[in-house]
């Protein structure tokens, strides 16, 4: 399992102008420095036809109202609070497979399985884990 300490960011829309479509500057920023992240672990890439299961856990920060109420103190440190609310969990699942596709895996037409889930911490990560898929 990788490690990303990074806040999970979730695609957004494309942009339209009259040059054409592009994607917010932000976002592309945060998908360079993921993926910066994820080379520094050195991992091997899955070659084409390979079959791939992927497990992702996206941890958010948790809103102020949710934070400041001391019932919430152990959940919060359990990490065991659901997040129910925006960001849509396909959006984040989509910016990071997006950041890693062509350094993790050949294309990302090769996941056949994937896992994911977003959970409130006071430690805003993405923890992320491929394998074959052998079921596959």
């Amino acid at each position: 399992m990788v490690v990303i300490n990074l806040d999970p960011y979730p695609s957004p829309r494309p942009r339209f102008s009259r040059r054409g479509t592009y994607m917010p500057s932000d976002y592309t920023a945060w998908k360079k420095m993921f993926l910066r992240e994820w080379l520094k672990h050195n991992l091997g890439k899955y070659e084409t036809g390979v079959a791939i299961a992927v497990d992702l856990k996206f941890y958010i920060k948790p809103p102020l109202a949710i934070s400041k109420v001391k019932k919430n103190k152990q959940e919060l440190e359990d990490e065991t609070i659901i997040v129910v609310k925006k960001p849509d969990l396909d959006n984040l699942e989509k910016s990071v497979l997006d950041s890693i596709n062509g350094h993790a895996y050949e294309d990302d037409n090769q996941i056949s399985d994937l896992h994911s889930r977003k959970r409130y911490s006071l430690n805003p990560r993405v923890e992320i884990e491929i394998m074959e898929d052998v079921e596959g």
